[in-house]
């Protein structure tokens, strides 16, 4: 309990009373078992809203409500992330310029344009779900939450040191694998084949980008962790949309 406490803590913005005893390095890493847990109440909520909300908006306001909604309850955690390392690989410079311009805090025209083009794309497909999609709006937080442990464990860290080395130290195969067996089965239970299959593909697109990744900087860092959980939402939707009839 108090490992999913400390993962909804620094994932989400929710009101949540500190833990009582501070939290030590090596259970803050080791809370990624609870992320995609933390995922699906971030994805209740988010369904609360469409259900609530369905009937009394037409579906490019829902849509916006749905998008900023995510925003406030994740403070925007891994659009930092994301927008750090578009700057930094659309910049075609070198790989230890790209490992600085990714670390450097202020943002460029690589971040901007990929931050809107991301979040227009969401947006669209957000505005687009039916009644009959808003199980997807579960899934997508959990799956992403879940997906970036590949990134994590299956490929090395490109610094000697920042946030999410400790995150690539304590992720285990088996951990991974139990959590994505499950994720898998609740898509399926949920969506269907839609889910299934839009499952295996971001996974492999996953697996795909970070290999190239890695094969240009060496490794992956804390802000590409936060960039595969911002994409791997987006792609979730795009590749089920297909097959939900």
């Amino acid at each position: 309990m108090r490992g999913f406490l400390i993962a909804l803590t620094f994932l989400t913005r929710l009101p949540l009373p500190s833990p009582e005893v501070e939290v030590t390095s090596e259970e803050f890493a080791g809370s990624y078992r609870y992320y995609p847990l933390v995922g699906l109440v971030i994805g209740f909520f988010l369904w609360l809203i469409a259900k609530g909300l369905y009937h009394y908006f037409p579906p490019l306001v829902l849509g916006s409500m749905l998008l900023v909604g995510e925003l406030v309850l994740t403070g925007g955690l891994h659009l930092d992330g994301f927008m750090d390392s578009m700057d930094g690989l659309l910049s075609a410079r070198s790989p230890e310029r790209i490992l600085e311009i990714m670390k450097d805090s202020r943002v460029g025209a690589h971040a901007s344009m990929a931050l809107v083009g991301l979040l227009l794309l969401k947006f669209s497909l957000l505005a687009s779900l039916t009644p009959s999609k808003y199980p997807l709006l579960l899934i997508m937080p959990m799956f992403s939450r879940w997906v970036f442990q590949i990134g994590v464990i299956a490929f090395p860290y490109a610094r000697p040191q920042g946030l999410g080395k400790g995150f690539h130290e304590a992720t285990q195969w088996l951990t991974l694998l139990i959590s994505g067996g499950f994720v898998c089965l609740i898509s399926y239970l949920l969506t269907g084949i839609a889910g299934l299959v839009s499952f295996f593909i971001c996974v492999a697109a996953v697996i795909l980008w970070a290999h190239r990744v890695t094969s240009l900087l060496g490794g992956l860092t804390g802000d590409l962790y936060g960039s595969i959980i911002e994409l791997s939402e987006v792609l979730f939707l795009f590749f089920a949309f297909p097959f939900l009839h």
